[in-house]
């Protein structure tokens, strides 16, 4: 390993990466990682320099021409993996050896793998880890927005783009399925998207630190650049530059020598210690384990989602309501409802909280999204109250909902009439904490396999080092119970 350091640390001398003296790269357990030195670093340093011609990406790459690039999602990584597979299997003739040959020599263990043996004496542990997966977070990241399971846009972009690519380029064997799935895995759990021109890259250095919630570094780039040639200046591409003579785009590219992608410290940093970046301020569990093949202890960000069709589907076997499609039960739009609604009844609630984000879900705290709370509450109202009085009806139940709470905890409160609902509002509360209850116990029955916290715990506690995918199944499992639990236990509070 201390080999494979040395030649990354020469590689990026001869390319003009700059490295902070008082940073140090050393190996860890999968790979390499990054720590201070002797002396502290103080916040706002800039503590690598990483010119943009350094980057990897399905633009820069020896084979960009024949390689189809895209801005952002799945089509960016495969893209990006291609790429990457191009310059691996050119071995020391790449430009980038010297950052290539320091990467793991295996696959990451990403669940999208579990299913494969690409490491002898893995494949029962992965199998038994996707079962545990059923009906989590986890399983529905692993499926495209059209149904197709990953693994199987995988194959089918190996077979239909990888293979006659790489025989295009080359007269000598192909490389498997396997070496590309490696290269996707590095893509997933190391790429950066940069700017708008190189799009997602791979960006050595800044991809050696490790994850944390409470970072020391962030990676600084310029997205707003020429998506036709990466320039941050005035371009022959802007419209309201005119092709000259003598100004030719050469002097733009003279001029991107001098730009880079920064790692800054944000934090400081105490002597010999890891240096940590962050991933994504707002994964879930989830998205930590699908994209970069782990977890943390504890991620507020964690969550139990429904889509929009899902959850209408959960309430009709429950069958508290005939919802069909976008509208409520009585023709009105539900685009209509969540745009008139006022999130502000819910500023003070314990149980109701707004994302950052429309979705409908129930949080690490086991508070529901006021979107979530909506469709509950529209659907309750459907056949007691004509469709244009939904709204108002839903929003004076979200203040006396609130009111109760602050009730319940205590505190001197009167719950005023506003209108002729006022008579039907106990009643329409007591129904939506049954609902929301019934919508936990129902999802639960979709995770595990019917044990209990306990249960699982202990399961967990008798597996050993081989079945680590398994142990980490099982803790997403318990967390997304953990988080039904929690949510149960409030609204059966609030149903009492």
């Amino acid at each position: 390993m201390e080999h494979r350091i040395t030649t990354l640390l020469n590689w990026c001398t001869t390319i003009n990466i700059e490295i902070d003296e008082r940073l140090q790269i050393v190996p860890d357990a999968t790979g390499l990682t990054v720590y201070s030195g002797a002396i502290p670093i103080e916040p706002l340093q800039t503590l690598v320099k990483i010119p943009k011609t350094a980057v990897l990406s399905a633009k820069s790459c020896s084979a960009s021409q024949f390689i189809e690039s895209s801005p952002y999602g799945l089509e960016a990584q495969l893209a990006l993996s291609l790429a990457l597979l191009v310059e691996i299997e050119r071995g020391t003739s790449s430009r980038w050896y010297g950052y290539l040959q320091s990467l793991p020599d295996t696959v990451v263990t990403l669940p999208v793998f579990w299913g494969l043996e690409f490491e002898e004496g893995t494949l029962e542990d992965g199998k038994n880890a996707l079962k545990w997966l059923k009906g989590t977070e986890v399983e529905k990241l692993l499926v495209g927005s059209d149904g197709t399971p990953l693994i199987d846009s995988l194959r089918k972009y190996f077979l239909e783009t990888v293979t006659p690519t790489m025989a295009h380029l080359s007269s000598e064997s192909l490389p498997s399925f396997h070496r590309f799935c490696r290269a996707y895995s590095f893509v997933s759990s190391r790429a950066f998207l940069v700017d708008a021109y190189h799009g997602l890259s791979m960006v050595p250095i800044a991809d050696v630190f490790n994850h944390t919630d409470d970072h020391h570094v962030h990676l600084e780039t310029e997205y707003e650049v020429c998506p036709e040639c990466g320039s941050l200046q005035q371009c022959l591409h802007d419209r309201d530059i005119e092709p000259t003579v003598g100004h030719p785009t050469s002097s733009f590219q003279q001029i991107e020598k001098d730009n880079t992608y920064d790692m800054v410290s944000n934090a400081a940093i105490t002597p010999h210690s890891e240096v940590f970046n962050t991933y994504g301020e707002t994964l879930s569990n989830a998205q930590l384990l699908t994209r970069y093949g782990f977890i943390l202890d504890v991620n507020e960000n964690d969550s139990v989602s429904w889509e929009f069709e899902g959850l209408i589907h959960f309430l009709e076997e429950l069958k508290h309501s005939k919802l069909r499609g976008s509208c409520t039960p009585l023709g009105l739009p539900w685009n209509t409802l969540v745009e008139s609604f006022d999130v502000d009844v819910f500023s003070n609630s314990e149980l109701i909280f707004e994302p950052a984000e429309a979705v409908y879900c129930i949080n690490c705290e086991g508070k529901v999204s006021w979107q979530f709370w909506l469709v509950v509450v529209s659907h309750q109202c459907a056949s007691l109250v004509p469709a244009e009085e939904i709204l108002s009806i839903s929003m004076e139940l979200g203040r006396y909902q609130t009111s109760r709470e602050i009730q319940n905890l205590g505190a001197s409160v009167t719950i005023e009439a506003t209108t002729s609902h006022n008579y039907l509002l106990p009643s329409l509360a007591q129904k939506t904490a049954c609902v929301i209850r019934d919508l936990c116990q129902q999802r639960k029955t979709y995770l595990g396999d019917g044990r209990d916290q306990e249960g699982l715990g202990n399961l967990v506690d008798e597996l050993d080092s081989s079945q680590s995918r398994t142990k980490l199944a099982l803790l997403q499992v318990m967390t997304e119970i953990s988080i039904l639990n929690s949510c149960e236990a409030a609204w059966q509070e609030e149903e009492s």
